[in-house]
C-alpha cells in the first residue's frame, strides 16, 4: 500500500454518511489495491464507520472542543486534528497521502497517479480584490513573497513527507490568522471571512512550503452531468451546488425517482449519484461483474 487517503470524521449524521460514499467510491475503482484510508474520527462517530481492516482509525476528540478560542468552529477540526503527531506518524509510513474531506469521490484515474510534488483541486474563497490584498499583505507581514496564486482546493495530494509538512503549516496559518486578523472579527462573505479561515491558511501554508511544487486543478472536480468520467479526472468534490448533482437535492429526495440502474456513471454528476445510492453490496456486485 503506497497511499493514505486522510479524512478527519466528525460526529455527525450527514459526514457519516458522506463517508461511506468515500469508502464505495475506493471500492468502485478499486483504488484499496493501493490505499488505506486513515480515519481520524470523533470517538463517539467510531461504531458508525464500516469495519474494514482498510480502514485504520485514530479516534480523536475535536480540537475545537478542547481549546476555547476555536468554540464554534468546527472547520479547525479538519486542520488540527489532522496534524497530531500520531497522525503524522501513520500518514509517513505512506508514499503518498490524499488529503480530502468525506463528501468526495475517488475514481478509477487515481490508480495510476504518482505525483511528484503537491495537486490541488481549485478553492472559491478569494474571488474579490478585498481578500487578495489581504492575503498578499498576511503573507508579506509574516515573512515570505507571494505569487499571486489563490484560490487553492481543500483537497491536496502528494509525496507523504509534503502533505505532512503543509498540514502543520496550514496549522500555523490558521493560528496566526485567528490572533491577528479575526480574533475580535468576523466578516462577511464573500469579502475577508472568518468563516473561511481554514482556505486563507491553507494558500499561506502553500506560498510557505512548495510554492514552486505544485499544480492546480487536479482535485475537487464540480459533480457536473455535463462533464465526461475522463481519465483526466481523478477526484471529485459533492460540493453545494443547485444543479445535477446536488447532495442537498439527494438527500431532500429529489432523485428517488430515478431508477439505480438509469444512472449514467460515465458522468460526473452520474458517477457520484449511483454512489451514493448504492448499498456497499451493490457497488461490489457491480465491481465483480466487470472483472469476470
Amino acid at each position: 500500500m503506497d497511499l493514505g487517503v486522510l479524512v478527519y470524521v466528525d460526529n455527525r449524521e450527514e459526514t457519516i454518511e458522506e463517508f461511506h460514499w468515500l469508502y464505495k467510491s475506493m471500492i468502485y475503482s478499486n483504488l484499496f489495491a493501493r490505499a488505506e484510508i486513515i480515519a481520524v474520527c470523533h470517538p463517539d462517530a467510531v461504531s458508525a464507520l464500516p469495519a474494514d481492516a482498510r480502514i485504520k482509525l485514530l479516534p480523536s476528540a475535536p480540537y475545537a472542543d478542547s481549546h476555547s478560542e476555536w468554540a464554534g468552529y468546527g472547520y479547525i477540526n479538519s486542520v488540527a486534528n489532522l496534524c497530531q503527531p500520531e497522525v503524522l506518524d501513520l500518514c509517513r509510513k505512506y508514499q503518498y497521502i490524499l488529503k480530502t474531506d468525506c463528501d468526495t469521490f475517488v475514481t478509477r484515474a487515481m490508480a495510476d497517479f504518482r505525483p511528484s510534488g503537491l495537486c490541488f483541486g481549485f478553492g472559491a474563497y478569494a474571488y474579490t480584490e478585498e481578500v487578495r490584498k489581504k492575503l498578499v499583505e498576511c503573507s508579506q507581514r509574516w515573512g515570505f513573497p507571494h505569487s499571486g496564486l489563490h484560490n487553492v482546493g481543500a483537497s491536496l495530494l502528494g509525496p507523504s513527507e509534503f502533505v505532512c509538512n503543509f498540514v502543520v503549516a496550514q496549522m500555523d496559518y490558521c493560528q496566526k490568522l485567528l490572533d491577528e486578523e479575526f480574533r475580535d472579527f468576523e466578516g462577511t462573505w464573500p469579502g475577508w471571512c472568518k468563516n473561511v479561515l481554514t482556505m486563507y491558511a491553507g494558500e499561506l501554508a502553500l506560498r510557505r512550503t512548495y510554492p514552486q511544487r505544485c499544480s492546480q486543478g487536479f482535485l475537487d472536480h464540480f459533480p457536473h452531468a455535463g462533464r465526461a468520467l475522463g481519465s483526466d479526472v481523478l477526484h471529485i468534490h459533492a460540493w453545494h451546488t443547485e444543479e445535477y448533482w446536488s447532495k442537498r437535492d439527494f438527500r431532500a429526495g429529489k432523485y428517488d425517482h430515478i431508477p439505480l440502474g438509469e444512472i449514467d456513471r460515465n458522468t460526473l454528476a452520474g458517477y457520484c449519484h449511483w454512489l451514493a445510492a448504492a448499498d456497499v453490496e451493490q457497488v461490489q456486485a457491480s465491481v465483480s461483474s466487470v472483472l469476470r
